[in-house]
């Protein structure tokens, strides 16, 4: 599979080990452990199936064997801790590309998911590990359906999430999928890292899931409903709350639900 990887990735870009799994716990897991054992910026871990898949706030992510995408992409960026956690949308907007070049329309949810047809078919988790110098490394995770059908999912999430196949009625070749992501992220990291996520913001918008929703949003100090106005140049969530006149920047939070 690696051959098959390299073989339709562009020349140039930053990727320079392609580690094959058949079946691990969690990409995430393994792509820290290289990092902490030194493992260079731009390795990348791929997996067939995943025991112990992980979403955001410890959720389980459904992971079933020779059916989907998982991956992890290890980063030593240079650049501000507090830039870091912006790479998460950076993610986003590269899966977005990579989903569209493959012919199915996407949208981004903030903070971490993709979403076609109304429906969620993708997740990012985003791992940082840092020092009082600086980053030392991140892992970025990526799960992203592709090839399972409605019967494959558990019941609880039959009409909340979806798949590429799904969307289209095809089968897609999931390292075709794969290779227009990593091309995809390579093009979008080198837009963050020379100007922000302020740069790349426009691909972000157009395809902005909440943007003039009403939502519910958990952040440090509660919850409440309010409406979602798109994202601001560093990223963070532009909401204004009910029954408030300004609108407030959310750097770190959670949707737990919007009006459909």
């Amino acid at each position: 599979m690696e051959g098959e990887i390299r073989g339709v990735l562009r020349p140039g870009f930053p990727w320079c080990d392609i580690v094959i799994l058949a079946v691990t716990d969690s990409t995430n897991c393994v792509a820290m452990e290289m990092a902490e054992n030194g493992a260079p910026h731009g390795t990348v871990v791929v997996a067939d199936a995943q025991t112990a898949g992980r979403g955001r706030m410890g959720r389980r992510w459904e992971s079933p064997a020779g059916k989907n995408l998982y991956v992890s992409l290890l980063l030593r960026p240079s650049v501000p801790t507090v830039d870091a956690p912006s790479l998460a949308l950076v993610t986003g907007v590269a899966l977005a590309d990579a989903v569209e070049a493959v012919g199915v329309p996407a949208a981004l949810k903030w903070p971490n998911d993709l979403y076609c047809g109304g429906r969620k078919a993708a997740g990012i988790l985003a791992e940082m590990a840092s020092d009082p110098d600086g980053v030392r490394h991140v892992v970025i995770g990526v799960g992203l359906n592709v090839n399972v059908v409605e019967d494959d999912f558990p019941p609880d999430l039959r009409g909340t999430a979806t798949s590429l196949r799904i969307c289209t009625g095809r089968v897609f070749r999931r390292v075709d999928v794969l290779a227009r992501l990593l091309d995809a992220f390579g093009a979008r990291y080198a837009e963050f890292i020379g100007g922000g996520f302020a740069s790349l913001r426009d691909g972000w918008d157009r395809r902005d899931f909440l943007r003039g929703r009403r939502v519910l949003l958990r952040r440090q100090g509660g919850e409440g409903w309010g409406t979602a106005d798109g994202l601001d140049t560093v990223g963070a969530l532009r909401f204004l709350p009910d029954g408030v006149l300004a609108t407030e920047s959310v750097h770190s939070g959670e949707i737990l639900d919007f009006q459909r």
